[in-house]
């Protein structure tokens, strides 16, 4: 049986006072939002400190990965690195704000994968400079420069000659 690697035994950290403890979660995912996905290469890195606190367990550092996003203003893809602060509690008896204590274990991937979601930006823009999409079928505004008189791109150009002309 494979254990998942976000599983993290806490039977020494509840009910104690002692101090809180590394954990590296190493690990590929397959997690995205509409216009923006975590890459396999590199693995997604975590570096945590998992303490007890009255309770439960509290669950804080770093989340670090490669995400490719797309453009919103253009729809090339591109890719970025990301690292997010993370903070989380995890409670036997959880209320809306914590993540489950389950026996002596408990289970990262939930809290990572919302709180690397949450740090990505909804609207991804590949650069401040970045024009646009197009203006016309045939011209990329970060390519070419569009004509501003030019109408033989528009599928509606021919009914032009079908009105009478203006006086």
């Amino acid at each position: 049986m494979n254990r998942s690697p976000f599983l993290v035994d806490v039977s020494d950290l509840l009910g104690r006072d002692v101090p809180a403890r590394p954990v590296v979660i190493d690990v590929v995912v397959d997690w995205a939002l509409e216009m923006s996905r975590i890459l396999a290469e590199p693995a997604l890195v975590a570096h945590l400190s998992i303490g007890p606190v009255p309770g439960g367990i509290l669950v804080r550092g770093e989340v670090c990965y490669a995400v490719e996003h797309t453009c919103r203003r253009c729809l090339t893809d591109f890719i970025d690195d990301g690292c997010n602060p993370v903070t989380g509690l995890f409670e036997v008896g959880p209320g809306e704000d914590a993540y489950p204590i389950e026996g002596t274990t408990i289970d990262l991937e939930s809290f990572l994968r919302d709180e690397t979601l949450l740090g990505l930006p909804l609207l991804p823009i590949c650069e401040d400079s970045c024009v646009g999409v197009v203006t016309t079928p045939e011209t990329g505004l970060n390519t070419d420069s569009p004509s501003d008189s030019d109408d033989t791109g528009s599928p509606f150009a021919v009914l032009r000659d079908l009105l009478p002309p203006e006086d």
